[in-house]
């Protein structure tokens, strides 16, 4: 099974669930964003030749607070979907465009 969250129940304790982070910056930001809430937690790093995997235990009790939590820590650290600046509004005015052609072409189909 596939899945895109950075989160898994925890594999022995049912009532935890495991964040997991690859990057230093976001598992910091995590860590600071958990202890201002006074959310109680785990962590633990495991450190693997090629990557370092960041670890924090919540207990299922914060899981809804936790979940926004690792929302803001996706928004702060996300990359804009097309970064080029010129491609992104070009983009956005040919979509416009084919908008007001489709709305022109319905207005002369019903006359």
């Amino acid at each position: 099974m596939i899945n895109i969250t950075n989160y898994n129940e925890h594999p022995t304790r049912k009532a935890y669930t495991i964040f997991h982070f690859f990057k230093t910056e976001r598992a910091n930001y995590f860590k600071e964003l958990l202890i201002e809430q006074n959310i109680w937690f785990e962590s633990e790093i495991e450190e693997q030749p090629e990557k370092t995997i960041y670890f924090f235990g919540i207990k299922n009790r914060d899981l809804k607070k936790v979940e926004r939590i690792n929302y803001l820590v996706s928004a702060r650290y996300r990359k804009p979907t097309i970064s080029n600046r010129y491609l992104s509004w070009s983009l956005y005015v040919f979509a416009i465009l084919v908008f007001i052609l489709a709305i022109m072409g319905y207005i002369n189909t019903k006359t």
